[in-house]
């Protein structure tokens, strides 16, 4: 089996700065890309976490050349036009890659790993979802409010022995890791989430996840977007439990309240991640002919936001 030594992140913001913060913590040489923290000369993060607080000195690199060809690569910056990103991602890693690199996708959203895939067929490209609350506070400081968990799973099930690789090191990294056996399901799930509660908390005049619970027509539009993406999931014959839905919205109630990323990002006036997490699956939809009416407004009012919030 492979083993991993030289580990380099792409895109190093909250989420990537977090985990990786971990590996460094575990013992590994990890290499963080981010024009951010290497314009900002960061040299040491400080990390306030429910896990228990911890600092770490980071190795920031902006330009991608600077860095050693790496073991694993995650790709965890924010994906806000995925075609034009796949085209970036795709140069970066040519960059660090080695023969046999792992290349794991750490985002929000889907079909980066089937892209990616069409790309590198060779190597072993892995998908990552967060479940978690982390947000940057600064430059060099990190807040992990609430959650943590990432499942892993691999490309269409290629490429297990890496994937359990992989999750057996961010276990050991003291990780709350889980390998999935159906990537491709475990987007969706994360979708079931993402979709709703991203976009209400911009669409609701900036609401908090609290605010949207407690909001008897957000709750139910919530509810109307969930079942949309389980009726598009479906479609591709997986099959997402109702349950889960009210599993999802009942710990959501239980959570702290919490800024989701996307409206992080619009009260900071950058991009926001409405092609990755609404786009992607609004195609998926539509190319397999689902009904999806509140999807396709929220998805129509989310690009209308992002458009005239970014022309300010």
């Amino acid at each position: 089996m492979k083993q991993i030594k030289t580990i380099a992140i792409i895109g190093a913001g909250a989420v990537g700065t977090f985990y990786g913060g971990k590996l460094v913590k575990a013992g590994f040489a990890v290499q963080f890309q981010s024009r951010f923290m290497f314009a900002s000369k960061t040299k040491t993060m400080h990390v306030k976490s429910v896990w228990g607080d911890f600092n770490f000195p980071i190795q920031v690199y902006s330009d991608i050349n600077s860095m050693d060809k790496a073991d694993f690569i995650i790709i965890s910056a924010k994906s806000c036009n995925p075609q034009k990103d796949l085209i970036q991602y795709s140069t970066l890693i040519k960059k660090i890659r080695k023969q046999n690199s792992i290349i794991l996708v750490l985002q929000n959203g889907i079909n980066m790993e089937e892209k990616l895939g069409k790309v590198f067929p060779k190597n072993p490209i892995l998908g990552g979802l967060a479940f978690t609350c982390i947000n940057r506070t600064t430059h060099e400081e990190i807040h992990h409010i609430d959650y943590g968990q990432i499942k892993i799973g691999s490309l269409k099930g290629r490429f297990e022995k890496e994937a359990k690789l992989i999750t057996d090191i961010f276990l050991q990294s003291g990780i709350d890791t889980k390998y999935e056996n159906n990537l491709r399901k475990a987007r969706y799930e994360k979708l079931l989430w993402n979709v709703p509660f991203n976009s209400l908390s911009v669409i609701g005049n900036k609401s908090s996840t609290k605010e949207i619970i407690e909001f008897k027509l957000l709750f139910d539009l919530a509810k109307k977007l969930m079942l949309e993406v389980r009726s598009i999931a479906k479609k591709e014959n997986i099959d997402l439990k109702i349950s889960l839905i009210d599993d999802m919205l009942e710990r959501t109630k239980k959570m702290k309240p919490y800024k989701t990323s996307m409206l992080l990002d619009f009260e900071k006036g950058n991009t926001m991640e409405v092609e990755s997490i609404l786009g992607e699956i609004y195609k998926n939809g539509k190319s397999l002919k689902a009904i999806t009416p509140h999807l396709d407004y929220t998805y129509s009012v989310m690009q209308f936001l992002n458009r005239k919030h970014l022309s300010r």
